[in-house]
């Protein structure tokens, strides 16, 4: 009788551990991966600083500059040629690039089974925000990008509701100007804000970055915006500007801005913003 109510209980034991191994096996495997993330484009490591997700961070491109805890992390190199040997070094689960990136590259990374999310350049200033969704999404700080994106609209806002009733300046932004010109034309994100900060883009019938130097004397706008050239202070870059021919014939104020805030799409947008309207407002 003993040996017989044995039996069963031990099949009826055995049945329950069996049920249960799955479910532990399945409870090991659902365990989340800890991220690794490479990011090769400044604007996205600003957007993940941004949502809280800095200790994700294990490496970045060289002009990964902002915030100032971005320096201490292992650059992979160029913005425009990284190293894929030292990409992989740092045993990455995610890269996030931008557009720059050779395709080449990329697909090496994803042959070595690792995550990679490429962004594309944002033509309009909403793009912005939906370049925050996407890097959220990634790092699974969904609800922190809202806020920002929050935060940002009604800074954006109100700004706009500060420029509408003021008089429009005419503005030109030159990105850089010599042997090739490049400048915020009418299809760029940059035209947008210049529209929204209250300046009147004169380059807005311009496209894919370019205008001529012929139409922009003709013109003659109020006020220049000039980026900094890089590794030039903005001082030097604007007596470069204003001695250079056809620019020297203009009699507009020319005006430095912080190339790495205004030109950079991500969560220092509406900052940017911000310092458009102060120059612009600085010549009613």
């Amino acid at each position: 009788m003993k040996r017989h109510f044995l039996t069963p209980l031990f099949i009826v034991i055995s049945m329950i551990v069996l049920m249960l191994a799955p479910l532990s096996a399945q409870g090991m495997m659902e365990q989340p991966v800890e991220q690794r993330v490479v990011s090769l484009s400044p604007n996205v490591t600003e957007t993940i600083y941004a949502l809280g997700g800095g200790d994700l961070l294990v490496g970045r491109s060289d002009y990964c500059n902002y915030p100032a805890e971005a320096d201490s992390l292992p650059s992979v190199g160029t913005l425009y040629n990284p190293s894929l040997e030292m990409i992989l070094a740092l045993e990455p689960t995610h890269v996030i690039s931008s557009a720059f990136v050779p395709d080449e590259l990329l697909f090496s990374i994803e042959q070595a089974n690792i995550n990679v999310l490429s962004i594309s350049a944002q033509e309009t200033f909403e793009g912005t925000y939906d370049l925050i969704r996407a890097v959220g999404d990634v790092i699974h700080r969904q609800s922190q990008a809202e806020q920002l994106i929050g935060e940002m609209k009604a800074q954006v806002k109100a700004i706009e509701e500060k420029a509408a009733p003021l008089s429009k300046v005419t503005v030109y932004m030159a990105l850089d100007f010599g042997s090739f010109d490049s400048a915020a034309t009418g299809d760029t994100f940059l035209h947008e804000m210049i529209e929204k900060a209250g300046g009147l883009n004169v380059a807005a019938d311009g496209l894919y970055w370019t205008y001529s130097k012929e139409l922009l004397v003709e013109k003659d706008p109020e006020l220049i915006l000039l980026s900094p050239r890089w590794g030039e202070s903005e001082d030097a870059t604007i007596r470069e500007f204003k001695t250079t021919k056809p620019y020297s014939d203009l009699k507009a104020t020319v005006k430095g801005f912080d190339a790495d805030v205004v030109l950079r799409q991500g969560p220092r947008s509406a900052q940017a913003l911000q310092i458009l309207f102060d120059l612009i407002d600085g010549e009613r």
